[in-house]
């Protein structure tokens, strides 16, 4: 009974025994060209991988944010830091507001440990991705349907934007699948798209006044009437600004005669429509100075560690106007397909393929009526989903 007795409290003493728990302490540096070193103020998450377990720690003056109490794990770090026009003067020279974020994944916690991040952005306000339908829809017969496929893109600034010349594209992330892209740590400061479109123009034929958008068809046509299309889609394309209409010599495609056309810029590979993945694709609105042509010719690469011959278009992220990372579901939070100064986070459709369902950006604020939409650089934050597709209703 004695032994009995002691193997007993030596049991509760084991299962009594306290799991180690560790502090991260993260530093947040204003990028290389401002003024100041550390990112006073900054608000910087962290988020345990596999887990809900996350925390918000706001910066001090150093930029130092402090989490006690981890566990041994996988973390992701991220920061951001929102600046006034005047405060962007007095560290850069620049006056405009900016946007500043900050990512690293894959962050081990065996120990007391520290890391630093720093941080990168661009000026507030533009054309932003709205409102994307990648999933498709599902057919009477529960086929696959994915022609009513459509991007909305939105001013939101307070000035006249024209949409001449602007490119719309997908950024090559994976293979098949899910895994650290390869471009990320190979170019830095550079994004490899697979395939881009842009709206032909002089400079200023097609004006995007401030509240309003454009929207991006794969086909212009009633999808839901069409006998062509898909009485179960959500969506009537007939109205769209624009189609990606690819023309071949069996004329596979629909040329929907009430919408133009965009002009292909370059592709990898198109097959009879420009479908992007319905499983989520990463996705960029960006503009090439000068000759289009010529700098696609000038500016290809092949994926580093891949022996295929495929090139692929590198655009300088500061091109980039807006883009944002969509995932087949939330459990490919740490493989990014774009750098964390374009999107340092993602948005997915919950239900899968095929959904009818699309992503919508989420309003920050209305002015006068003019709905301005979020846009932290993180779709994490910014975007809904789930959502009912309402193309041009803000």
């Amino acid at each position: 009974m004695l032994l009995l007795l002691l193997f007993a409290i030596v049991i509760i003493s084991c299962d009594e025994e306290e799991v180690p728990l560790y502090q991260l302490t993260v530093t947040v540096n204003y990028p290389d060209n401002y003024n100041s070193e550390g990112a006073d103020g900054a608000m910087v998450a962290l988020s345990e991988e596999g887990s809900s377990n996350a925390d918000t720690v706001q910066a001090d003056a150093s930029g130092v944010a402090v989490f006690t109490g981890l566990r041994t794990g996988i973390y992701t770090v991220s920061s951001t830091k929102s600046m006034s026009a005047s405060e962007t003067e007095s560290e850069t020279g620049i006056s405009e507001e900016v946007l500043l974020t900050a990512v690293e994944n894959n962050v081990s916690v065996l120990a007391d440990d520290e890391v630093t991040i720093t941080l990168a952005g661009a000026v507030l306000g533009d054309l932003v991705f709205k409102e994307v339908y990648y999933a498709g829809s599902s057919t009477p017969e529960d086929g696959s349907y994915f022609s009513d496929q459509y991007y909305e893109i939105y001013n939101n600034s307070t000035d006249v934007i024209y949409a001449d010349n602007l490119c719309i594209g997908v950024v090559d992330g994976w293979s098949f699948s899910p895994a650290i892209s390869p471009w990320l740590e190979e170019y830095p400061s550079k994004s490899a798209v697979q395939s881009f479109w842009y709206i032909p123009g002089a400079g200023e034929e097609y004006p995007i006044n401030p509240g309003e958008s454009i929207i991006i068809a794969q086909d212009g046509i009633n999808h839901k009437t069409d006998e062509l299309g898909n009485p179960n889609s959500p969506v009537d394309m007939s109205n769209a600004d624009w189609e990606t209409f690819v023309a071949r010599d069996d004329n596979r495609d629909i040329d929907a005669p009430g919408v133009p056309n965009l002009t292909l810029g370059y592709a990898t590979y198109m097959g009879f429509d420009w479908l992007t993945s319905v499983f989520g694709g990463a996705y960029v609105i960006f503009r090439i100075d000068g000759d289009i042509d010529s700098y696609v010719e000038a500016n290809k690469a092949t994926k580093p560690g891949s022996t295929s011959a495929t090139e692929y278009v590198l655009i300088d992220n500061e091109m980039v106007i807006d883009g944002f990372q969509a995932y087949g579901d939330d459990s490919e939070t740490s493989m990014p397909k774009l750098h964390a100064t374009i999107d340092a986070g993602f948005t997915f459709d919950p239900n899968g393929t095929y959904t009818g369902k699309c992503v919508r950006r989420k309003v920050k604020t209305v002015i006068d009526g003019r709905p301005v939409y979020q846009d932290t650089n993180n779709s994490t934050d910014d975007f809904l989903n789930d959502q009912e597709c309402q193309p041009g209703v803000n």
